[in-house]
């Protein structure tokens, strides 16, 4: 009866953990800020019942911002300036994701099978993603549990959104500098490609 319990939990259940008070959490911001010239701010919910921390960090000619408050996961967000279209969607492979799959939904393959387990990639240039998802990137990726990363295109103002949705245990500068590290990794591999 457990097994299924908790087989059940894991379909339904988001893996945000809920409310978690992040006042501890920025000192590190903070001290990442300053490593690497970034800007750092706290901000409060207009009810001023729940706390935001905002980072951003400058990598060329982008903006870099990591937003976490103490009811949602960190989010990692940069808009790029386009030269082409590119989409992609990584996400953890749950339960109905290996459902579709058996139903024919598309999954892209990097080759490596503890990477193509664990993670779902779909895209609109399967070559493209492969080349950004250099073994760098999917380490870090696997070791910081990040739940998921997508490109996306916005036609109107001709810009990618990169963004990532990563685990509450985010909890030191380094894993913090890993993250950011992630984004500068799949930007140069961007411009290398002529996306950006």
């Amino acid at each position: 009866m457990e097994n299924k319990e908790n087989r059940f939990k894991q379909i339904f259940v988001t893996r945000t953990q809920g409310f978690i008070a992040i006042s501890k959490k920025s000192d590190f911001w903070k001290e990442l800020a300053n490593d690497l010239g970034g800007a750092f701010k706290i901000k409060f919910t207009v009810s001023k019942d729940l706390e935001i921390l905002d980072l951003v960090i400058p990598y060329k000619d982008e903006q870099i911002e990591f937003t976490e408050s103490d009811a949602h996961p960190l989010k990692i967000n940069c808009v790029l300036k386009a030269k082409q279209k590119l989409e992609f969607f990584i996400s953890f492979e749950d339960f109905i994701e290996k459902l579709l799959k058996v139903f024919g939904q598309q999954d892209i393959q990097v080759g490596e099978d503890v990477f193509d387990k664990k993670y779902l990639i779909q895209g609109s240039d399967p070559e493209a993603i492969r080349n950004i998802m250099q073994p760098e990137v999917k380490a870090i990726l696997l070791r910081n549990n990040v739940f998921s990363i997508n490109c996306t295109f916005q036609k109107n103002d001709n810009t990618l959104t990169l963004m990532s949705l990563v685990s509450r245990t985010v909890n030191s500068k380094d894993e913090m500098a890993e993250l950011y590290k992630l984004f500068c990794l799949i930007i140069d591999k961007m411009i290398e490609l002529d996306f950006i």
